[in-house]
């Protein structure tokens, strides 16, 4: 039986903001399963951004374990720690980070050369397949600055999903979109997650209204409630 891409028990964090109040994330305990969206909704205060951080590895926890793919990787070394996320995570921020001086090709095939040891003819083809997937193979030989807001982030999902990761991270998706373009971005992101098989876990913007995630992790000052919105297929 395969292993859940991302467990966690008994996770606690914390974390101070300068000028601003502590974030804290106590006891969660939780299964990612393939193929799901989930989606973190509550404050910054309540922990959100924290608790998004913690389960991509981005920072140490105070207590509890975390598992990916059934390793335990509290105890790992950075450069072990760094292997992990380059290998089995993908990430989404709310800007895309495109280097300019490349194609979208080039730009979304980079992890395949520095983390997969891909060849080039062999990098180039599942490049291909991850844009058309994405919806923006036309764009495959365009520079950068020539994308719009959506091309540019549906770029960087493609960059993130080529390396096929088990859990992906996405930080305040649709934060410089329109609603139109946020909710294209949202649906296309797990679309993608279903047909590749991996966890999605995400942060919203504030003025996007979606609703359509699997599960909704509501994180308040209680603790973090479950909210099946989707049904969970075995």
């Amino acid at each position: 039986m395969a292993n859940d891409p991302l467990m966690v028990w008994n996770l606690s964090g914390e974390r101070v903001n300068e000028g601003g109040p502590v974030e804290v994330v106590r006891n969660f305990t939780y299964q990612f399963r393939p193929g799901s969206f989930y989606e973190l909704s509550g404050s910054e205060i309540d922990g959100k951004g924290l608790m998004l951080r913690l389960l991509g590895l981005l920072l140490p926890p105070t207590s509890g374990e975390i598992f990916v793919d059934g390793l335990r990787v509290n105890d790992m070394g950075i450069d072990d720690l760094s292997d992990i996320r380059n290998r089995k995570y993908g990430f989404l921020f709310a800007s895309p980070f495109l280097l300019p001086a490349f194609t979208v090709l080039e730009n979304v095939a980079m992890p395949l050369f520095k983390i997969a040891g891909v060849e080039a003819p062999e990098a180039k083809g599942i490049t291909e397949e991850i844009l058309e997937m994405v919806g923006v193979s036309r764009i495959a030989t365009a520079s950068i600055e020539e994308l719009n807001g959506l091309e540019g982030m549906l770029a960087a999902l493609a960059r993130a999903l080529v390396h096929h990761p088990h859990v992906l991270i996405a930080e305040n998706v649709g934060f410089d979109l329109d609603g139109h373009e946020a909710q294209t971005l949202l649906s296309i992101l797990r679309e993608s997650g279903r047909r590749l098989g991996l966890a999605v876990i995400a942060t919203i913007a504030p003025q996007v209204d979606w609703g359509q995630a699997d599960v909704c992790l509501e994180i308040g000052p209680g603790g973090v409630q479950e909210v099946i919105r989707r049904n969970q297929r075995g």
